[in-house]
């Protein structure tokens, strides 16, 4: 009977250490036990711009891909300076002034709320 107790305490040592060795290893965010997204989507590229008439102007650009929870939403960023979010891949700005250089370069948003890096900027004069 002695040794059946120096058993019992090597069990209750492995199963807390294997316990132990689970938890740790688990990369998992704060909700739902999901394993955590800490990749950006790729950067968003393709871009045009289009003039519309003397004070609107188009961009679009290609979609984004992400690894693992999907492109929420793209940001637009005119002369370096943020703009607007939207879920499409295109936008139009309107009430701009003719003739002067307008700037835009957009970035996609995943839904763990990693951005991706900024796309090369397209400019345009109306």
């Amino acid at each position: 009977m002695k040794g059946s107790g120096r058993y019992n305490q090597c069990f209750i040592y492995l199963l807390v250490l294997s316990m132990l060795i689970l938890v740790g290893s688990c990369t998992c965010d704060k909700n739902g036990g999901k394993p955590s997204d800490g990749v950006p989507p790729t950067v968003p590229n393709g871009l045009s711009i289009t003039g519309v008439s003397m004070t609107e102007i188009k961009v679009a650009w290609k979609q984004s891909v992400d690894n693992q929870s999907g492109v929420k939403e793209y940001k637009v960023y005119r002369n370096g300076t943020f703009l607007k979010a939207t879920k499409e891949t295109s936008f139009s700005d309107t009430g701009l002034t003719p003739k002067v250089k307008t700037c835009y370069n957009i970035s996609a948003l995943d839904g763990a709320g990693n951005e991706s890096g900024r796309s090369t900027e397209v400019c345009a004069i109306l």
